[in-house]
């Protein structure tokens, strides 16, 4: 054996020792097991990003008893914990792994026109498998929000709970951000040089250049991701870690709650069944039942509960309890890909990322020694928040521009055939020795609304979902403006002026016409996984809302839904910081009621 293999494998078994050193530093290593047959002031339905904020926040009064359940496993995947192994994560058993119903003339190059919705199922929940953007949206997100009904909602209100959440790295204005809260908040430890000339192609087109969520929610940047130290910062890690060997504080993992139990009109517990032996049981709460599983999942478990359209229950065969909108209001991000492929003589060949050489030892080694490199970041380099100028006088974003400084190899990660891609990008296309950088055109503030609802014929079984991709014009004209956007930065940048092809050879329109970006955006549209909306907040005598401003389920005693369900609209950006913040400000709530009623 040669001296070079020799080093080879040295370095190989290196890099495997550290691995596993790192996974067992990832993530808690001891939990308060739940018992059944205790009774627990609250229980927290989803380990999610609201459920762990939850689960730190109600359990600093060690007086205080709290359960938390999580259908998935404890988070220590390797690949949970580094920023670019996020794609690895999905479709994997820390995934539910849903996906929509064929979507109507959209998303042609999907598998069968379906749509992957991946959701986390561990803990941390999809902070555990999200792309680790930190966006909070516009102010103008949350007084709309207010002018829905959705009382104390304002931006003024909520500020306060981003702030007591964030631990800044960032170094920008601390009037906007600041220190000491458990959510590390920074920028790329590494950057390619494709992504500093793309926000600086931003600066050269007049757009405003930097912090998103600071003055103005419009600019391009660097993305601002929860990275602590070259390891995703989810909530499991943020707020569940520093809290899991209080006494008070009780966790079960693998353990999917079916329903609610009520006694009368008051929530007193859950039902649930183990995973692992299929063993069915309940457990109750003294004070309040909370529900953070999600917007697909704090639904479907109120539509079990008896909770939701009398019609949709009674055709489900479910016993009606309160008739409410749940399922309805179904808000959703989505995206379509611009692919530019460099060549040799491109300015940004040598140093953009492909399949092949993210994970290369190269790159494996400078992470698990030095904790950065491609691999410490998330793979959304940079950001963009413009007007696509389709509506006047807005005072939001309603495109995002996502930058990624590569291409993917593996597409049908995000449900697409490859074959059809290539019909509509080439042969060329999918080709995992190819170098060059991705624009993601992103509709921040879609128009067009769907909805979840039961399966029929089993209705435990995961639920229906029909995002109504598009169905709303001017969805598909802001996406279309997002394309010519992004063609313009590209022609704005001296680094991107020599070396690069427009993968989009294939359309039977002629490139650059509005007729070209609707057949590119109709055949490969897709989520962001940023779906909300599902329990909509509002006023209680609005007919088209589920929860209360304090989040209390209308015409139940003891029931809460804290999650991304409960946003009357979806925000200006990704939705994880935003959750955040709902949960922060529903743990003061939940206490103050407590203590205003007792």
């Amino acid at each position: 054996m040669g001296n070079c293999q020799t080093f080879m494998l040295i370095l190989v078994a290196v890099v495997a020792v550290m691995v596993y050193q790192w996974m067992m530093s990832s993530g808690p290593v001891h939990i308060n097991t739940f018992s059944p047959d205790v009774e627990y002031d609250y229980i927290i339905v989803g380990a999610g990003s609201a459920g762990c904020v939850l689960a730190n926040r109600l359990s600093e009064d060690p007086n205080t008893t709290v359960l938390l359940l999580e259908a998935g496993p404890v988070d220590t995947k390797p690949e949970i914990h580094m920023p670019n192994g996020f794609f690895y994560i999905q479709h994997s058993d820390v995934d539910w792994e849903f996906k929509s119903v064929p979507q109507k003339d959209t998303s042609a190059a999907l598998i069968n026109q379906i749509s992957s919705w991946p959701r986390g199922k561990v803990l941390g929940g999809s902070s555990s498998l999200n792309a680790m953007l930190y966006t909070r949206g516009s102010p103008a997100d949350y007084d709309a929000w207010a002018e829905m009904g959705a009382d104390g909602w304002k931006f003024e209100d909520v500020f306060p709970y981003f702030l007591k959440s964030e631990d800044s790295k960032l170094g920008e204005d601390s009037k906007y951000h600041s220190t000491g809260g458990p959510l590390t908040v920074s920028y790329p430890s590494y950057s390619t040089p494709a992504a500093k000339a793309f926000v600086e192609a931003g600066k050269e087109l007049g757009y405003r250049v930097g912090d998103y969520n600071g003055e103005s929610a419009f600019g391009f940047s660097l993305s601002q991701t929860t990275i602590r130290n070259g390891k995703r910062c989810s909530t499991a890690t943020a707020f569940l870690r520093p809290a899991i060997e209080r006494s008070n504080l009780h966790i079960g993992t693998g353990v999917t709650v079916r329903k609610v139990i009520f006694d009368g009109n008051k929530a007193v517990g859950v039902s649930y069944v183990q995973e692992a032996n299929n063993v069915e049981g309940s457990v109750r709460a003294r004070r309040e039942v909370i529900l953070s599983a999600g917007c697909i999942g704090s639904p479907h478990v109120l539509m079990l509960s008896g909770i939701g359209p009398s019609s949709h229950l009674k055709e489900a065969g479910i016993e009606n309890k309160v008739d409410l909108p749940v399922g309805k209001n179904l808000y959703d991000h989505v995206l379509f890909g611009l692919v530019y492929l460099a060549s040799p003589e491109s300015e940004i060949y040598e140093e953009t990322l492909h399949a092949d050489s993210v994970l290369s030892l190269n790159n494996l080694y400078q992470y698990y020694v030095y904790g950065n490199g491609p691999l410490a970041i998330t793979s959304v380099e940079a950001i963009g928040l413009v007007d696509s100028e389709i509506d006047k006088n807005v005072s939001f974003p309603n495109l995002a521009l996502l930058f990624l400084g590569g291409i993917a190899a593996n597409y049908s990660k995000f449900g697409y055939s490859t074959e059809s891609l290539k019909d509509v990008f080439g042969p060329e296309f999918a080709d995992p020795t190819k170098r060059g950088f991705t624009i993601l055109p992103t509709l921040l503030n879609p128009k067009s609304v769907g909805e979840l609802y039961l399966n029929m014929t089993h209705p435990f079984d995961k639920p229906v979902i029909d995002p109504h991709y598009l169905e709303h014009p001017d969805d598909l004209k802001s996406l279309i403006k997002g394309a010519k956007i992004a063609q313009e930065l590209v022609g704005a940048s001296q680094v991107f002026a020599k070396g690069l092809k427009f993968e989009g050879a294939n359309s039977p329109y002629e490139y650059g016409t509005d007729e070209f970006w609707e057949w590119l955006i109709r055949s490969t549209v897709i989520t962001i996984h940023h779906p909300v909306g599902t329990c909509k907040m509002g006023s209680v005598d609005d007919t088209s809302t589920v929860v209360d401003p304090r989040l209390r389920v209308k015409g139940v005693e003891g029931l809460r839904v804290v999650d991304a369900s409960i946003m009357p609209r979806i925000t200006s950006g990704a939705t994880n910081a935003p959750v955040i913040m709902i949960a922060e400000k529903a743990a003061d709530m939940i206490k103050a009621d407590w203590n205003n009623n007792h």
